[in-house]
């Protein structure tokens, strides 16, 4: 019974760090894949007498990883693909940066990128309606990023309850 108790209590920890890691997805101050792995690799190391599959602690891990890149990476492909110079796709990087020290976060992690980029292309020389497209790729890579680490974290949610499931049938 306290064996039944501890497994639901660090089971418990570790859905509330997905919850965490959820919110962290569209909120700057959170690293939330990266806790969401963490969790993972805790329950593993911690509750060694629930047999969840290294695999999904290194993917955990992984996706972890892959994650803290995806805000720069998606948000360059956006900048590229609306025609941005480097100017442009620098700019989108400094707003990434600086979103996240600008109240509120949620909102500037997005609109951060979209205005650095303008601007940095604007004063390069493009014109404006040019400089705003290279500011809206920047905001839609940015979303994209977003997106993307929130599905990465409910997938491992997922996988774990599925793991969790097979052990408690």
């Amino acid at each position: 019974m306290e064996d039944q108790i501890y497994i639901a209590c660090a089971a418990f920890a570790v859905y509330a760090m997905f919850v965490v890691g959820a919110l962290g997805s569209f909120l700057p101050v959170l690293p939330g894949p990266l806790l969401a792995g963490v969790a993972l690799f805790g329950f593993k190391v911690f509750v060694p007498s629930v047999p969840i599959s290294w695999l999904l602690v290194w993917v955990g891990v992984a996706v972890a990883l892959i994650a803290q890149f995806l805000d720069f990476i998606t948000t360059y492909i956006g900048v590229k693909k609306f025609g941005a110079t480097w100017r442009g796709a620098f700019g989108a990087f400094v707003g990434v940066f600086v979103g996240i020290f600008i109240p509120p976060p949620l909102v500037w992690i997005f609109l951060a990128p979209f205005v650095f980029a303008l601007a940095f292309e604007w004063i390069g020389g493009a014109s404006f309606r040019d400089a705003t497209k290279a500011g809206f790729g920047a905001f839609i890579g940015s979303l994209a990023a977003s997106v993307l680490k929130f599905v990465m974290v409910v997938f491992l949610a997922l996988w774990f309850t599925l793991e969790l499931g097979r052990v408690f049938v």
